[in-house]
C-alpha cells in the first residue's frame, strides 16, 4: 500500500518548480532592475549637475529685470536673465501669476529662446521675449522663469 511519494522525488519536484518559475521570471527581474538603475543614475547626473546652476535676473532692466504692456492687442512680456552657475541653459518658460492666484505659462519667442544648441552660457546675459494673445485685464504680481536643463533651479520676481 502506498502511503505517499518519497521524500526524494518530493525533493526533486519542488526544485523543477522552482527551476521552472525562476526560467519565467527572471527575465523581467533583469529587466526592471536594468531600468531602474539606468534611472536612478541618469537622475543622479542630473542632481549633480544642477546643483550648479544658477541664474538672475538682471535688474539694469526694467523694473526688477522685468517689462511687460498689457494694454495693447499683443500683449508682451521681456525680461533679462543672467547665467551666475556653471551649467548651459536653456528651454526657458514664463510662469506668470495675476492677482496672486491666476497663473498661466508662456514659452519664450522663438527669436529670444535659447535651445540646445545656442544655450545661455555661464556668465552670459540673456532677453526673452514672451508675446500672447490672451487678453490680460488683471495684474501682473510676480514672475518666475524656469528652464529647460534643471527644472528645479528657477528663478522668481515678486513685482
Amino acid at each position: 500500500m502506498m502511503k505517499g511519494i518519497s521524500p526524494i522525488i518530493s525533493t526533486v519536484i519542488l526544485i523543477a518548480i522552482i527551476f521552472s518559475i525562476a526560467t519565467f521570471v527572471s527575465p523581467w527581474i533583469f529587466q526592471l532592475i536594468t531600468s531602474t538603475t539606468n534611472q536612478t543614475s541618469s537622475d543622479t547626473s542630473t542632481e549633480i549637475k544642477c546643483m550648479n546652476a544658477a541664474y538672475d535676473f538682471d535688474t539694469g532692466y526694467g523694473t526688477y529685470g522685468v517689462k511687460w504692456e498689457f494694454s495693447t492687442q499683443n500683449d508682451t512680456l521681456g525680461a533679462r536673465i543672467k547665467n551666475t552657475g556653471t551649467v548651459n541653459l536653456h528651454s526657458f518658460q514664463f510662469e506668470l501669476t495675476f492677482n496672486d492666484t491666476i497663473i498661466s505659462y508662456h514659452n519664450a519667442t522663438s527669436g529670444t529662446q535659447r535651445t540646445r544648441a545656442n544655450p545661455l552660457k555661464p556668465g552670459q546675459s540673456a532677453f526673452l521675449n514672451a508675446s500672447f494673445t490672451d487678453n490680460v485685464n488683471d495684474t501682473l504680481t510676480a514672475i518666475k522663469i524656469l528652464n529647460g536643463p534643471c527644472p528645479s533651479v528657477y528663478v522668481s520676481q515678486e513685482l
